[in-house]
């Protein structure tokens, strides 16, 4: 068992509502320890599979739960309390399911057809987007595409790409040449496609079980019903400023998940003092109704890029808190507790990972004072 998994607690409407949406999901994570789940080969992904968990954001009307951004933030929350490397890999499907939800104000045509086959078949998505690298921006396409008769032809990587080993699909952010210049558009490709292979990539063993493997692609076919063009190369479009601001506030709740292990562990035992308990709840919860706050917002802005600012403002914020409440969680719970339980130790290292996930705080500065200062915020 998970050490300190009980049922009671701060966490239980999570858990409560994770057990509405995703029956069976938690208490099979909590069956088992993290030395199991947070490894390669984890059972995690399958069981997250078999559920039905892929068609957790998918409108009702395409077949799919229908679940929202502010029940993401407590869905996400749960999910890592067990298994974090579940919820980081399973975000980047929620992120490629946001931005297919938005494909609908291109007049793609498809998008409807994509999230009943998602739903409907459990498929899970891997994310070719939002890629860190330096002197770029973080949806800025790696990859390239050259047309040919009847699609085009992607090639290059992108690493890591979590669930490479069981994705059904990757949606990959592209660059193709055209008359007029060169386009971004997201390539759909199926997985087993000619040309398309993974290689080892991932050497921590922190979060080991997410998959987060490289994904090579030499001229990957890929037809033009499955292409959606999103405009000219350096503009970003309403789909990915959308998918942007759910991948903020999702992977961010995650992390803070990972804190509340700790938090939930620290709250049963009899020697953490009072004071202690309240500082960490302060600053926990604190961090989790902003990004609830930007999830609600979510809901009523029409244009994305006006939740840019927020989404990272509430996501640092996360970073901060989830770094510093690991560290008085494992503090309170004392050197016994954290030399003989191998999980306080790895949930303290867990929690830091969020730092590495684009945007980096160097490059998120600009978008920051950009949103203090009531200008439009460019994605970093």
């Amino acid at each position: 068992m998970s050490g300190g998994a009980g049922s009671a607690g701060f966490l239980t409407a999570d858990r409560d509502l994770l057990e509405r949406r995703l029956p069976g999901l938690d208490a099979q994570l909590a069956s088992v320890g993290l030395d199991k789940l947070e490894r390669p080969g984890s059972p995690a992904v399958d069981w997250f599979r078999r559920c039905g968990a892929g068609a957790l954001f998918v409108p009702a009307e395409h077949q799919g739960l229908g679940a929202g951004l502010r029940e993401g933030v407590r869905l996400q929350r749960a999910i890592a309390s067990r298994a974090p490397s579940l919820a980081v890999a399973t975000t980047m499907h929620h992120f490629s399911v946001a931005s297919l939800i938005g494909w609908e104000h291109l007049g793609a045509g498809l998008e409807w057809l994509l999230a009943e086959a998602i739903a409907g078949n459990s498929m899970l998505v891997a994310s070719g987007a939002a890629e860190g690298r330096p002197g770029a921006g973080i949806l800025t396409p790696v990859m390239t595409a050259r047309p040919t008769d009847g699609g085009v032809l992607v090639s290059g990587t992108k690493k890591p790409c979590s669930l490479s080993h069981s994705m059904d699909l990757l949606f990959a952010t592209v660059r193709v040449q055209g008359p007029g210049g060169e386009r971004c558009a997201v390539a759909v490709v199926t997985a087993g496609s000619e040309g398309l292979s993974s290689r080892p990539f991932w050497k921590s063993e922190i979060l080991a079980g997410a998959e987060s493997d490289e994904l090579v692609l030499h001229d990957v076919f890929v037809p033009e019903r499955l292409v959606t063009d999103l405009g000219p190369v350096g503009t970003t479009s309403a789909p990915l400023r959308r998918s942007l601001v759910w991948f903020e506030v999702l992977i961010a709740a995650s992390y803070l998940g990972m804190a509340a292990a700790l938090v939930e562990r620290a709250a049963a035992a009899p020697r953490v003092g009072a004071a202690d308990l309240a500082r960490m709840a302060v600053l926990l919860e604190a961090a989790t109704y902003a990004l609830e706050g930007v999830a609600a917002r979510s809901e009523t802005e029409p244009d994305p890029a006006a939740l840019l600012g927020p989404s990272l403002a509430a996501r640092f914020a996360a970073q901060d808190a989830a770094v510093t409440v690991a560290a008085l969680a494992a503090e309170a719970l004392g050197g016994g507790a954290y030399l003989n339980d191998p999980e306080v130790a790895y949930l303290c290292a867990a929690t830091r990972c969020l730092a590495f996930h684009p945007p980096s705080r160097a490059a998120g500065t600009a978008a920051l004072v950009q949103y203090l200062r009531g200008e439009a915020v460019d994605v970093p």
